[in-house]
């Protein structure tokens, strides 16, 4: 029996006068909040910078299931539907009401591909947790609509 690896990751978080300053390794994030919620504004929010890290963590194992290819000319983007009641601690739902992954990629073979991948995808993805947290979950895969543009018109 061989065992898996392991990778201790550790992030440092400091409070500051204009948002939080997050260090991992040699990388330094500010974390901020909109005025709205009392911020500054000067970075992206905690929910947003999960979002960023599920876009990204996808890719890699997109990569990592043997789809270069594919992960190298996707777009995705990852939105939610934040419940901020929940957050404030006013409401008992879902604290993620929605998530929505929405792949763009090339062409129809590419689309097939990371339909087919999206199982594994969502079995070794880090944050799934987070993603399964979700009261609605939606995960679609289209071809980019420049990549078709030109099909329709053709004899």
């Amino acid at each position: 029996m061989t065992t898996s690896r392991r990778e201790q990751l550790v992030v440092h978080a400091l409070p500051g006068t204009h948002g939080t300053t997050v260090t991992a390794r040699t990388h330094e994030l500010t974390i901020d909040e909109t005025t709205r919620y009392g911020g500054h504004d000067a970075g992206a929010n905690p929910v947003e910078h999960m979002l960023a890290g599920i876009a990204a963590a996808s890719l890699v194992v997109v990569r990592l299931l043997g789809e270069v290819a594919i992960a190298d000319s996707a777009v995705l983007t990852v939105s939610a539907t934040l419940n901020v009641d929940r957050v404030m601690g006013a409401d008992d739902g879902a604290v993620i009401e929605l998530i929505r992954l929405d792949w763009e990629v090339a062409n129809a073979a590419h689309a097939e591909r990371l339909r087919a991948a999206l199982p594994d995808l969502a079995s070794r993805r880090p944050g799934q947790a987070l993603i399964d947290a979700a009261a609605t979950v939606a995960e679609e895969v289209s071809v980019r609509a420049s990549a078709t543009a030109g099909l329709w018109c053709a004899s």
